[in-house]
């Protein structure tokens, strides 16, 4: 559906011209971009300020013109620095949703959405519609988004869940075959901002339109998206769903951005059937997956989620495996969970239990993590780059 093949952005190339975002544009914005987002997908661009998720984003819209590469959507190019095509953003048929939202203050709700039709020009986007066509779109997406009774309120008293679903709807109205959201939820309230996840992804799957979402909240990421691809530097680090992203992260930077994790220093010292001892800084950790190489360095990936916490005086299973003493030095409680920092010997290792199953400061405990929840990636990672 959208085919992103080599595309490279370097701003220190235009004479000094800056995006937007406080960067490094010394760097190259984009390293050579190979991506595809399959039809009626969701897939988030996820990954740190300055990594280039926006420069792609907006490159894809046609509002930033990569150096070099071709963009094709629908198998149609949209940019090809080979070909010399450069299609204008208002014919690329999409719809866009900005972080601001950018809803016209003087426009009511209806004319707000209204406006991408009243301005279209004949071509990829379609004929010009009619007053009473326009009408029938414009309802449409104001139902589609739950703004319906809302039609006839100024824009500008609405809440901002609605400003936010109203963006939406505007970008839905024209029927375009791909959706492009740039931090769409980052000015709401947490509260709020998690109760709009479920709308989007709702909306998603009833219209059936492929989005392309980005940004920089990895709960975001996870609990929306169909694909999340990974961003540093520049480059993509790992195009996985989202349950490999967290369970199998390609890359140390990955496994350090995506969760909470504990991270170690290994080496493989013994192999067998596949699984294997790891000779780490906190002890010999089993592992039931391994692919390396005896002798090989690796970054021992334990989440806090995986961990078992008990009191230290508990009796102890004699053939469990990977348990590590240690004393609770800080306590968080969240509500539904609390986190435990725990000093390993010279390490701290952080890890979550049931609120009712909280240890005090100062106790004396045992972690314990299966071996099958022991992931192992490798042990070099990247950062940085350009937003």
């Amino acid at each position: 559906m959208l085919s992103i093949a080599k595309v490279t952005k370097n701003y220190a190339a235009e004479g000094g011209r800056r995006p937007k975002s406080p960067v490094d544009v010394s760097a190259p914005a984009l390293r050579g971009i190979d991506l595809e987002v399959g039809r009626g997908q969701f897939h988030t661009l996820l990954g740190p300020s300055g990594c280039g998720k926006t420069t792609l984003l907006r490159s894809i819209a046609g509002l930033e013109r990569p150096d070099t590469g071709t963009i094709t959507l629908s198998g149609t190019t949209m940019f090809s620095s080979d070909q010399g095509i450069d299609v204008s953003p208002d014919r690329r048929g999409l719809g866009m949703v900005f972080q601001s939202y950018a809803i016209w203050p003087h426009m009511d709700v209806f004319k707000n959405v209204a406006f991408p039709l009243t301005v279209r020009r004949p071509g990829r986007t379609g004929a010009k519609l009619t007053r009473a066509e326009q009408r029938d779109r414009v309802e449409e997406a104001l139902a589609a988004v739950g703004l319906a009774d809302y039609a006839g309120r100024q824009a500008t008293n609405l809440s901002g869940g609605q400003q936010q679903r109203l963006a939406v709807a505007r970008a839905l109205v024209t029927r375009p075959a791909l959706v492009l959201l740039d931090e769409p939820l980052s000015n709401l309230d947490a509260r709020l901002r998690e109760s709009m996840r479920f709308e989007l992804k709702r909306l998603q799957r009833e219209t059936g339109v492929t989005m392309v979402y980005v940004t920089h909240d990895q709960s975001e990421a996870l609990a929306l998206s169909d694909v999340v691809t990974v961003m540093s530097q520049g480059g993509i680090e790992q195009s996985a769903s989202p349950e490999e992203v967290y369970d199998q992260p390609g890359s140390l930077f990955v496994a350090e951005f995506v969760g909470a994790p504990n991270l170690l220093t290994g080496v493989v010292e013994h192999l067998a059937d596949g699984a294997a001892r790891i000779a780490s800084e906190a002890g010999t950790i089993a592992v039931d997956r391994c692919t390396w190489q005896l002798g090989d360095e690796v970054r021992v990936l334990m989440r806090p989620e995986d961990f078992i916490i008990t009191a230290a005086e508990e009796s102890a299973d004699p053939e469990e495996r990977n348990t590590f003493t240690g004393v609770i030095t800080a306590t968080a409680f969240e509500g539904e969970r609390v986190r435990h920092q725990v000093k390993v010997g010279k390490l701290t290792m952080e890890c979550h239990a049931e609120r009712h199953r909280a240890l005090s400061d100062g106790s004396d405990v045992r972690l314990t993590i299966p071996a099958e929840r022991v992931r192992l990636v490798p042990g070099s990672a990247a950062s940085g780059g350009a937003e």
